[in-house]
């Protein structure tokens, strides 16, 4: 499902509470806000081949490679929330939100290689490389909610909703070192200015969880909340110097912790302004298998043979194990009104 769909599908459930026929009852509440987010999203690939030496012999070798992309970046958007007390008593709530960067990340992406021996825990870095890094990136979440216990001023409620997560990375340049034929690291500079791979990842988040609220008084509001879900992940890389794409599914676990305050106003009417606190930390992981194709020509000089190699356009390799993972913690604060 893309974004504008899932968008189309927010937007409508907003109109839909919003009519005369469901909206009756319900209490909204808007707020736009501004959040602070840091972490990374990270992937690592290992394959294991055969190497023809320059001797004749061939040997078993595997070959690691972890690129790090940054996620600091501010993020604004906002919530909307439909809450409503039933007659049994039981509150419900639906949450809809979208968060998208108007920031690029001070960090750089980080690219490692390794070789390391399949039948020991040993390796040698051969590469490193970092890079200047333009972000896109769009947030969007739906939520429901219903209370299971009630006091007067505390409420334990159950959730299930949907996260819906696109980012996209332009990655300009690139500086760092790499070993030569005589074991010696070199330093490779390329253009700052000069796209050198685009890297794009979809997370769809389906969680459930729990929510805890706190009401001191009819001022002050607080809410803390757990929850857990099956990650469904996919990945579209291209390193556009070499001339190869890279694609792949995968599927994981995330968790989710947050917690968000608000401070309610003077009322005027029918409206009542708030400013609010809001505290993210999510994590994900998950594994599958890459597929990396080749859509022009690449010459590279084998250190192993001592020649002048080259991997023709249309070639693929499948299989390629794969792993990723997601840390972000975001905070930040905003403006609302509830009516």
């Amino acid at each position: 499902m893309d974004a504008a769909r899932i968008f189309l599908i927010l937007l409508g459930g907003i109109l839909l509470l919003s009519t005369p026929a469901f909206g009756s009852g319900f209490d909204f509440e808007i707020s736009p806000i501004a959040l602070f987010n840091s972490g990374q999203t990270d992937y690592t690939i290992e394959f294991i081949g055969y190497s023809l030496t320059s001797t004749g012999d061939t040997v078993l070798i595997g070959v690691r490679s972890k690129l790090e992309f940054p996620l600091d970046a501010t993020l604004v958007g906002g919530d909307m929330q439909a809450r409503k007390l039933t007659s049994s008593g039981k509150e419900i709530l639906f949450t809809f939100g979208l968060l998208t960067d108007i920031t690029d990340p001070n960090d750089k992406m980080y690219d490692h290689d390794w070789y390391f021996d399949p039948g020991s825990f040993g390796s040698r870095k051969f590469s490193y490389t970092e890079s200047q890094t333009k972000l896109s990136y769009l947030l969007l979440k739906l939520e429901a909610a219903m209370s299971v216990k009630r006091g007067t001023k505390t409420q334990l409620a159950l959730f299930a909703g949907f996260y819906y997560t696109k980012m996209k990375f332009d990655i300009m340049g690139y500086a760092g070192w790499q070993i030569g034929n005589d074991g010696l690291a070199y330093d490779m500079t390329g253009d700052p200015n000069l796209r050198v791979l685009y890297y794009e990842v979809t997370h769809k988040l389906p969680l459930i969880g729990a929510r805890f609220d706190l009401t001191p008084s009819h001022q002050t509001r607080f809410s803390a909340q757990l929850a857990g879900g099956r990650l469904l992940s996919s990945d579209y890389d291209d390193h556009i110097l070499r001339g190869k794409t890279a694609v792949a599914s995968t599927s994981g676990w995330a968790f989710l912790a947050g917690a968000n305050g608000r401070l309610f106003l003077t009322r005027h009417g029918s409206v009542r302004p708030f400013v609010t606190g809001r505290f993210e930390f999510l994590k994900q992981s998950a594994s599958g298998s890459q597929t990396q194709e080749w859509y022009k020509d690449e010459t590279y000089y084998n250190s192993d043979t001592g020649e002048q190699e080259t991997t023709p356009a249309g070639t693929r390799f499948t299989g390629i194990d794969y792993e990723t993972n997601t840390r972000q913690l975001r905070f930040g604060f905003g403006i609302g009104v509830a009516f």
